[in-house]
């Protein structure tokens, strides 16, 4: 297990941007429980909605309907950006990216995946197969044949030297020279920012160059919204509408955020590929009235309140602070 301590701190409350220890010290919360808690520690309008909903009923599963679960579905489903979508609610990040996984191996007939470098899609075995980052990898065993591309991270690799514009050109030049040597591709699965890789990115645009030579072959894009979405980026509310090109990727896989700590992750898809499959599935966790809840008040909070304008305006300010106060340091 991976810890963020030297001697153990037990967290006994928040509220809003702080937390509590054990011991009565307060601390500045920069983590967000992993990024999750995205809008505040006991927001009354997250806990009004789960208290409410929890004195009904806590649990039915995907098997019966729930209104919270079609409604949140609805939204997201609209916030996508992606035509004719549907919904399947998980429980986690990692469960989004193993669903959108099979999805897109089912519906394209192979196992082959091509992911980023230095990329991370959660503990799972398929997830941790497709993980190009060695620190966060235990085994080199998984279902799928993963063959890892040039581009997610700016600043290092064969081609950092290059400008932005040069840069998009030689990882295409090198997308198409691997799948020359390839046939029947899945997907593309990538981070628009890459989390546990240090939080680094390509140039706006990269994967829109991407789509459009995946598009020559039918090859799916996925990206990988658990860090990325709802707004946090505040200049988009998805990480990949800053590589927008011709248009959105065939799935989304969400989580973190969007639940506010509540356990919700899922797959937006077009409803052929959201379809595909031909045996039975359900999620006995996902999709709860209770997570469902909580991840309704949270998102209406996060829109009602424009908190991904607040994210552009003070991203800038933190940004040019710490430029402030970093500069002649290198």
């Amino acid at each position: 297990m991976a810890l963020y301590y030297a001697e153990p701190i037990e967290i006994t409350h928040g509220e809003g941007r702080h937390v509590w220890d054990a011991e009565g010290n307060r601390y500045l919360d920069f983590f967000g429980g992993i990024l999750t808690t995205m809008t505040a520690h006991a927001l009354p309008e997250v806990t009004k909605a789960v208290a409410e909903q929890a004195g009904r009923i806590l649990h039915t599963s995907t098997l019966y309907l729930n209104r919270p679960m079609v409604e949140l579905a609805e939204r997201i489903a609209q916030l996508s950006g992606i035509p004719d979508a549907r919904v399947f609610f998980t429980t986690s990040g990692t469960e989004a990216n193993d669903t959108a996984l099979l999805l897109a191996s089912t519906y394209r007939g192979s196992n082959q995946v091509l992911a980023m470098r230095n990329s991370y899609h959660g503990r799972s075995f398929t997830a941790v197969g497709i993980t190009g980052n060695r620190a966060w990898s235990p085994t080199s065993l998984s279902p799928l044949q993963t063959l890892y591309v040039h581009g997610g991270i700016r600043g290092s690799g064969p081609f950092a030297h290059l400008d932005d514009a040069a840069f998009i050109d030689a990882c295409v030049a090198d997308l198409r020279d691997m799948l020359s040597q390839t046939r029947g591709v899945a997907a593309l699965i990538a981070e628009p920012i890459q989390g546990v890789g240090g939080f680094t990115s390509p140039p706006d645009g990269l994967y829109a160059a991407f789509r459009e030579v995946l598009a020559e072959e039918g090859i799916l894009w996925i990206t990988d919204e658990v860090q990325s979405g709802w707004g946090r980026t505040g200049d988009h509310f998805w990480g990949w509408q800053a590589h927008a090109g011709n248009g959105p990727p065939d799935m989304l896989t969400f989580a973190k955020g969007i639940g506010n700590g509540a356990s919700i992750g899922g797959v937006v898809a077009r409803a052929e590929i959201m379809n595909c499959l031909d045996a039975n599935s359900l999620s006995t966790f996902g999709g709860s009235p209770v997570t469902m809840a909580a991840g309704l008040a949270n998102l209406g909070y996060v829109l009602e309140h424009d908190l991904q304008g607040n994210a552009r305006r003070v991203g800038g300010l933190l940004i040019e602070r710490l430029r402030a106060a970093t500069a002649g340091l290198a």
